[in-house]
């Protein structure tokens, strides 16, 4: 980041090398669609090729540009005045691990069981839907991308206790919503 701040053009395509398919697959959880995830990477990196000199070294890169891309998605988020941000085909489990919605068919499960555990999906796509903006970003941060609750915190700009709260009220509402539901 210093080499592209201080002038050069190739460390920017080496950052884009370095982070461009991470990126890409977290921003395509909060919009569930690639071609705008891709804009959104490429505004991404625009952003800071054109603003390196706001960059603080104090702070990882990484968390900068990931507060960059997550501010983005926000932005589309509300242009789009859409409130699905997020795929949960990788939320089921069974026997304690994460199963996929193409696990689940291509494996001996009947077809019932495979409707059931797709309206449960359904149900809890649309809960987390309708969570609170803030509860729903460290919702998706923390469980879905695994990212520890200090780096969630940096990116979001709030303390990691806050993160877990969050977390913990969203989880919280999910079980509620969920369990009155099902």
């Amino acid at each position: 980041m210093l080499a592209l701040q201080g002038g050069r053009d190739v460390a920017l395509d080496e950052l884009m090398h370095r982070y461009k398919q991470p990126l890409f697959y977290f921003v395509t959880r909060y919009t569930r669609d690639e071609e705008v995830s891709y804009d959104i990477v490429q505004e991404a990196f625009v952003r800071v090729y054109t603003r390196a000199e706001t960059f603080n070294p104090a702070y990882k890169f990484k968390t900068w540009l990931y507060q960059i891309a997550l501010n983005l998605c926000r932005d589309y988020g509300r242009k789009k005045k859409l409130q699905s941000f997020i795929s949960l085909d990788s939320w089921i489990t069974k026997n304690g691990e994460d199963v996929s919605l193409h696990d689940i068919v291509a494996s001996d499960e009947n077809i019932e069981s495979l409707i059931e555990h797709r309206q449960t999906l359904m149900i809890l796509e649309k809960q987390i839907d309708a969570l609170p903006h803030k509860l729903k970003t460290a919702l998706i941060m923390f469980s879905l991308e695994g990212r520890s609750q200090e780096e969630c915190a940096r990116i979001l700009g709030i303390t990691p206790k806050t993160v877990e709260m969050r977390v913990y009220r969203a989880r919280k509402i999910l079980l509620k919503k969920v369990s009155e539901k099902v």
